[in-house]
């Protein structure tokens, strides 16, 4: 029988991919700022970017080529080396690590791998919005964990406690957080490993953002003692070397598992971008990476300085957290949107409209993101920033709710 298969029916279109859509077309037109998509505004560093041109120039036949489903072993091992270094995590890059295409297939092997239809995935809410739908493209069963802007958007271990069922099949954690830039304690992801391990589940650690952290410390949960059987850690090179539209990233964790995602792989994407691969052995050699951030996480932090002082002067009436990490600061906008009668998204629909500012719709990371909107900070230089926030003032107060 022709037709469409059921579980399109339960997935729902990424609206930031339409809003990304809607932004690529109108990019000639200067005028719009934009504080909607995900992605580092910076360049990537020049060593990746001269690996890439010297493979593809010397030997394109090879920067072209088919490579193992695993990875280039250069780049696994230096990626073992470099979790050493950060995280202090010895992982064997033959039998615990997977390169991806990005960390958006590590998600999904990872779900592969180890959930079946009807198990249940505890997500904050709000959340990544990726999570929910990919839960529910293996047949799992997505359970919500409300995080407040009054607790500093931070998992509460009793409420979490109470969600635990013989179902439970894993916690997805990503920190620091989109789209609430918020970084886990280690008091509170100890609490949490401890439950994963006690009552048998999983621990999927989404890492995207590691090292891009502006106060306080990463929290490496994969390091942390007794974390070796329970926790699977997605990595991303898309945030850290500036580089999202070539897909690279990486997943590691017990072998079992890597080996089955490995299996799954090969009849996803075969294997991992080759180009790209060697570009990130260049910047992954000596301290390539280690000086690129060093440039680029003060650049991030500023902008994220404009935009926290710029929001808290032109809408004072939003609740904002500082986010200490990531790329992105979700202000509860409560009292500026319910008294315009508008679903979120419409209003930040009109609001592209009339202002030529984008922003991303609260509701569409989970119900309890509803009245908030993500304003990504990095995209945009300061004096655009403080322009675009004041776009948004002006709306508000030409629709009588300022």
């Amino acid at each position: 029988m022709l037709g469409l298969s059921k579980r399109i029916a339960h997935i729902e279109a990424s609206p930031i991919r339409k809003i990304t859509a809607l932004l690529a077309e109108a990019k000639k037109r200067q005028n719009i700022i934009s504080f909607g998509g995900g992605a580092p505004s910076l360049p990537p560093a020049k060593e990746l970017v001269e690996g890439m041109k010297e493979c593809l120039s010397k030997d394109p036949q090879s920067a072209s080529a088919y490579m193992g489903t695993r990875g280039i072993i250069d780049l696994l091992d230096l990626i073992s080396q470099d979790l050493k270094r950060y995280g202090k995590i010895d992982v064997d890059p033959r039998k615990e690590l997977l390169v991806t295409t990005g960390s958006t297939e590590g998600i999904l092997l990872s779900l592969m791998s180890t959930t079946n239809p009807g198990d249940e995935i505890i997500v904050t809410d709000p959340t990544y919005l990726g999570y929910p739908e990919t839960i529910k493209v293996v047949g799992a069963k997505v359970v919500k964990l409300p995080v407040y802007v009054g607790e500093g958007f931070q998992p509460d271990v009793e409420r979490f406690k109470k969600l635990i069922t013989k179902k439970t099949k894993a916690f997805m954690l990503l920190s620091p957080d989109n789209p609430t830039g918020r970084v886990i304690r280690r008091d509170t992801a100890r609490a949490i490993l401890d439950l994963a391990v006690d009552h048998g589940f999983y621990l999927y650690c989404d890492d995207a953002y590691k090292h891009i952290i502006y106060e306080g410390e990463h929290v490496w949960v994969s390091a942390m003692e007794k974390a070796r059987q329970n926790v699977l850690t997605m990595c991303s090179f898309s945030k850290e070397a500036a580089i999202p539209g070539l897909r690279v990233g990486y997943m590691y964790g017990p072998s079992e598992i890597i080996e089955a995602a490995e299996k799954l792989k090969q009849y996803v994407t075969l294997c991992p971008d080759t180009l790209t691969q060697f570009g990130l052995i260049r910047f992954m050699t000596g301290d390539a990476k280690e000086r690129y951030l060093r440039w680029a996480i003060p650049i991030y932090k500023t902008r994220r300085d404009a935009m926290e002082k710029c929001l808290r002067k032109y809408l004072p009436k939003g609740k904002i957290v500082r986010p200490y990490g990531a790329f992105y600061i979700f202000i509860d906008l409560h009292e500026y949107i319910e008294p315009l009668k508008m679903a979120d998204e419409e209003f930040c629909m009109d609001l592209l409209r009339k202002k030529e500012v984008a922003i991303i719709p609260g509701e569409h990371f989970g119900e309890n993101g509803r009245r908030h909107c993500r304003f990504t900070f990095v995209s945009e230089p300061e004096e655009r920033i403080e322009e675009g926030v004041a776009r948004v003032a002006e709306y508000l107060s030409g629709a009588g709710v300022a």
